[in-house]
């Protein structure tokens, strides 16, 4: 999977047995049809007459490609404060994973099989090793140069909007990047803290809070099956949260909870798989569609101001693309799993880049987040035989590449982006988070097992229901204690664990997505005996300091499935159930 010569060191032999000409052209209108007036382009369904055209585009090791939901850095631009946490795509159906195995003697070209999946918001594992994969259809999948067909019928966009930085929930400030609106976490200070024994529970070190929090409006559960409510991810503008599920994105005015308007999944797509993790400064965020039988290999790009459906892209590969990932640049949407890996114009739906096997028989994984695509595979004709590449998602252009060491290693998620922060799958207990340094190059390794303890379980980058986020130099992550849910703190320069706290809550804490001054925000869950307490956790030793108690003593207040959101400006609590059993969304103002 490696790029040109001049990037990589390596040339990338094409596969045998694919004619350009036979690549099918991707583009539609919304509702599905062939754009008029254009014939079939290189690319075309194969058998169909073809017009001369453009010869295919030589491969880089990315051409402009789909972006980060924030804008994307410039290539091998360093990284400033760290950011938040945020996960991976959170494709629609899901199938079983299947394990990693050796590559076998290269076979005939076209031979390979349907991908196996793991569960949402997880990478995926790719195909079993030793079965290359075939040639997928046309241009969004591996190996293929970009498109040469004409542009999509591409409706209004609302004019460049920057962010409102007074109400915002959970917003990420960016440094290098030009950053649209985003729900996440960002970096609050540069260097590790000191290092203290980790301890549990214990009183909290304040008990008083400044005021209560009270519903301020509710939005009613979804009719219809819950499970194709569940929660795809969130994005928010200045003035509007909007809600993804299977079945469509919806806007609702931070004001009042009114709905602004929806968009069902477009005509000729069954629904929608994912969610870029946030927006551009224009307010456009990225999707993909399942275009049936569960292959969601179909890209957009959304208008989150209007709901307007802008582009529309895309078509079933031989390798179904289970576990699409889509971030989101200025200029264009990037698409990763482990049978897609391109990006599409925003402003003509046209391919931007391809991404290209370093070898004829390769196996790859790949997962995007923020302003990066990261990618490993096994080349049995490859040198290394296994590579993790590091691309910018704005243009696919190489940021950085390392050999990993075990056979059956490939990435699984981005976990963060400042610093670098990925998830290794290594096979049973052997799982890690690999830290990379502001050259893409591996400095820390982190074991998610610990004898004797679970297994830690980071959240992709933009996951739609974050348990831990990255904030300066730590890892917070939630785990079990007993029967309470604390939060750890781990130093990613060391590796080693910081403190592990409570706040001395009946019920554990809860991780809440707010940018904030001094380690991470939490909800303090009491149960029945003491209602729920905002506040945050000292990064120097966890120590709880209560901000707003909510106004309710209630069991059911517990946050443990919900995505909760803070904007300290205005004293304002969001919260998206994960499975909208009750209420899609409700907020909390200070009474």
């Amino acid at each position: 999977m490696a790029g040109d010569q001049s990037s990589t060191g390596g040339g990338a032999p094409q596969r045998p047995g694919v004619d350009p000409a036979a690549v099918a052209d991707q583009m539609t209108q919304l509702d599905g049809a062939a754009v008029p007036g254009q014939g079939p382009q290189p690319g075309g369904p194969v058998g169909a007459p073809q017009q001369a055209g453009p010869a295919p585009a030589a491969y880089q090791p990315t051409a402009p490609a789909f972006p980060a939901q924030q804008a994307a850095p410039a290539p091998g631009a360093q990284f400033g404060p760290y950011d938040q946490q945020g996960g991976a795509g959170y494709g629609y159906p899901q199938a079983p994973q299947q394990p990693y195995g050796q590559p076998a003697a290269p076979p005939q070209a076209g031979f390979g099989q349907p991908q196996a999946q793991p569960q949402f918001g997880q990478a995926s594992y790719g195909q079993p090793y030793g079965r290359p994969t075939a040639p997928p259809q046309a241009g969004l999948g591996y190996g293929y140069p970009a498109q040469t067909g004409a542009p999509v019928t591409v409706g209004p966009t609302a004019p460049a909007k920057q962010r409102n930085p007074i109400f915002v929930f959970g917003a990420i400030a960016g440094t290098v990047l030009t950053i649209g609106i985003v729900i996440g976490l960002v970096v609050l200070f540069n260097g590790p803290a000191p290092h203290h024994n980790s301890t549990t529970g214990g009183p909290d070190t304040n008990t008083s809070a400044s005021g209560k929090l009270g519903v301020g409006w509710t939005v009613p559960k979804a009719t219809g099956n819950a499970s194709d409510h569940s929660t795809l991810g969130e994005w928010t503008t200045d003035k509007l949260l909007v809600r993804g599920d299977a079945t469509g994105l919806t806007a609702y005015n931070l004001s009042d909870g009114k709905q602004a308007w929806t968009l069902p999944a477009p005509s000729g797509t069954k629904a929608f798989c994912s969610m870029s993790p946030g927006l551009n400064k224009n307010n456009v965020g990225g999707v993909s569609f399942n275009l049936g039988d569960d292959d969601c290999a179909g890209i957009g790009g959304v208008d989150a101001t209007t709901g307007k459906l802008l582009f529309k892209t895309g078509q079933p590969l031989d390798r179904k693309s289970f576990d699409t990932q889509v971030t989101v640049s200025d200029t264009t949407v990037a698409a990763a799993s482990s049978a897609l890996l391109a990006g599409v114009n925003i402003s003509d739906g046209k391919t931007a880049w391809s991404f290209k096997d370093r070898g004829q028989y390769c196996n790859e994984s790949a997962v995007a987040g923020a302003s990066l695509v990261v990618v490993s595979d096994y080349c049995s004709d490859g040198s290394p035989k296994q590579q993790l590449q590091v691309l910018g998602s704005g243009d696919g252009k190489q940021l950085g590449s390392f050999t990993l060491s075990g056979e059956n290693e490939r990435v699984e998620a981005i976990v963060a982006t400042k610093p670098v922060v990925l998830q290794i799958s290594a096979g049973s207990d052997n799982d890690y988070l690999q830290v990379l340094d502001s050259n893409f190059s591996p400095t820390t390794k982190i074991p998610l097992k610990v004898t004797g303890e679970d297994k830690l379980r980071p959240t992709p980058y933009g996951a739609p229901l974050a348990k831990s986020l990255v904030i300066g130099n730590n890892l917070y992550i939630e785990v079990n204690e007993g029967s309470k849910t604390g939060l750890r703190a781990i130093d990613l320069g060391s590796g080693k664990t910081l403190w592990t706290k409570d706040a001395g809550a009946e019920e554990g804490v809860r991780l809440v997505d707010h940018t904030g001054t001094d380690g991470p925000t939490v909800i303090a869950m009491h149960g029945y005996n003491k209602a729920a307490q905002l506040g945050t956790l000292s990064a120097t030793d966890g120590s709880f300091s209560p901000l707003l108690s909510f106004a309710t003593k209630d069991s059911f207040l517990s946050f443990q499935d919900e995505q909760v959101l803070f904007d300290s400006q205005d004293n304002q609590v969001l919260t998206l159930p994960q499975l909208p059993m009750d209420s899609t969304l409700t907020l909390y103002t200070k009474q």
